[in-house]
């Protein structure tokens, strides 16, 4: 496999041994860990405590970046395959425990159990949101936040993490598009790595409006074609992403179609941007009205790379140094090994101080590895008074933006768009992937303010719905005849009164009727690799 970008872990013990006194040492490693913890997470060193004249250890540890806040952790055991609680422990666990990041877990009981726990507890003893499941519970959790008084502050200061494990992972699979990341080859880590670092993003949230509820997406809205198929194969669940398109070729078979109306706001002016990642460039150009009328990709095939190698704790790894975790040198093939000796050395009161491995004088040396100092809480669900399971309701006040658009039920301005008729589908996207395997909107960005509006009207082939299926898991779909997408800021679905049929947002069935939406550019922030 010459040239694919792997992560490699190299585990590096520092031995600490100059001085006399134990404490000493100490002191001089916890200047090390911290700087080095540091400049990982890119902040700057704090030079007042990089002084060997300051000699407040408590001060020293309590510095590092990540460590002054726990992690708060929220599992859904039922996503996808149902082992959500399984790979947290497995793989996710020994990153965090690596990078010395305390969390506390909640597993969760029911449906609506996250947003509940983030509406009503103190969430501020946390310093970031950490969801383990599919895109469902990130949806509750984001509406949760939503139902707070408080929701700005709580959105500015908490980013929010994700761990794959459901059926459904876009937003992973987006966060890792945009930082360019090898997502395919191992998800769990780059995701855990996003944990890690201490880095985040900001992300676009679009309001949307029904006639009995307000919510917020990070997502999609969805009705038609791939929503039935979303809604329908929840049966099929235990067999994972696999559903979907098994699902696929049932409604490809009996095809559907809705007669209803779609208006739009188109976006004003969006540049010409080449998307680039895995393997791919796309090329677009947008007609005055803003839809896209060819795009042609590059290098389609995604790249499968094998067995995923499963993440070791840092003890396992003292008794094997050759044990991989797959961490990386970013860009760094199999074949490319730092093997140079560096010699690190600082001076004190004018002379440079001994090496470590040749200090015979000092009695105790300090050995400062990941994971040594950090303590780990894992609440049980008995443990503390939780949002009751059988009184949990979703009926509550919704806060947020207010918005800018008309009312449901009002007349739309001239500016907006309104085409009527008969559609396969209609699919608004804000982040580029939909799924692991879906690249539905290959220009989007994080915080880009731009919703992405798919149409696809009745009369197109089943030859040319068979590729548009097929050309979603590399971004080619938009060149399909038949299939329009246009970039807008807001939209509005109105379908028509007397027939059944699935809408959804992110993933989750809202009640049928009309929906309008609008997007509010970096409104919440995400954990980034």
């Amino acid at each position: 496999m010459k040239g694919i970008r792997r992560r490699e872990r190299t585990t590096i013990t520092l031995r600490f041994r100059s001085f006399d006194k134990y404490e000493d040492n100490l002191r001089e490693a916890s200047r090390w860990r911290l700087a080095i913890k540091c400049l990982v997470t890119k902040l700057p060193v704090p030079k007042n405590l990089m002084s060997p004249s300051h000699g407040n250890l408590d001060a020293l540890l309590g510095a590092c970046p990540g460590e002054n806040r726990k992690l708060l952790v929220l599992i859904n055991p039922k996503s996808g395959p149902g082992r959500g609680r399984e790979v947290f422990q497995k793989r996710i666990h020994p990153v965090l425990s690596e990078a010395e990041r305390p969390y506390d877990i909640h597993i969760t009981k029911c449906s609506n159990y996250a947003r509940e726990f983030v509406r009503t507890k103190d969430i501020y003893q946390w310093n970031g949101l950490l969801t383990v499941g599919g895109d469902g519970i990130v949806f509750e959790v984001v509406n949760g936040l939503f139902q707070r008084p408080d929701w700005e502050k709580a959105l500015n200061e908490l980013p929010l993490g994700v761990i794959p494990c459901g059926s459904g992972n876009g937003l992973a699979k987006s966060i890792a598009y945009s930082k360019q990341e090898p997502y395919d080859y191992n998800p769990l880590l780059v995701s855990a790595l996003s944990v890690v670092k201490c880095k985040k993003a900001p992300m676009d949230i679009v309001r949307i409006e029904t006639r009995s509820k307000i919510l917020f997406s990070f997502l999609s809205v969805g009705w038609g074609l791939l929503s039935d198929i979303d809604i329908e194969s929840e049966r099929l669940r235990a067999i994972g992403g696999q559903r979907f398109t098994i699902w696929s070729v049932a409604r490809l078979i009996g095809l559907r179609t809705y007669k209803g109306k779609i208006s739009y706001l188109p976006c004003d002016k969006v540049l010409p941007v080449e998307v680039v990642g895995n393997g791919k460039v796309c090329h677009t150009d947008c007609t005055s009205d803003g839809k896209i009328t060819h795009s042609r990709s590059y290098g389609d095939e995604l790249d499968r790379y094998g067995n995923i190698v499963e993440s070791k704790s840092f003890h396992d790894a003292c008794d094997d140094n050759t044990n991989e975790l797959d961490l990386p040198l970013n860009g760094y093939r199999d074949d490319e090994v730092i093997t140079e000796n560096i010699t690190l050395e600082t001076e004190i009161e004018g002379r440079q101080r001994l090496d470590s491995f040749y200090s015979a004088t000092s009695a105790k040396s300090t050995y400062f590895s990941t994971g040594s100092v950090s303590s780990y809480h894992s609440i049980d669900d008995d443990d503390i008074r939780e949002p009751d399971a059988e009184n949990i309701t979703t009926s509550q006040v919704m806060y947020g933006p207010s918005s800018t658009l008309p009312a449901l039920t009002a007349q739309l301005p001239d500016s907006w768009v309104q085409d009527q008729g008969e559609f396969i589908m209609v699919h608004a996207a804000y982040q580029s992937h939909l799924g692991q395997d879906y690249f539905f909107a290959p220009r989007a960005k994080l915080a880009d303010g731009i919703i992405w509006l798919l149409i696809v009207k009745a009369g197109i082939t089943r030859a040319n719905l068979l590729q548009f299926l097929l050309g979603l898991s590399t971004g080619t779909h938009v060149n399909c005849s038949g299939v329009d997408m246009i970039p807008v800021k807001a939209f509005r679905i109105e379908p028509a009164e007397g027939v059944s049929g699935h809408l959804t947002v992110d993933g989750e069935e809202v009640d049928y009727g009309p929906l309008q939406a609008e997007i509010f550019p970096s409104l919440a922030t995400v954990m980034t690799p």
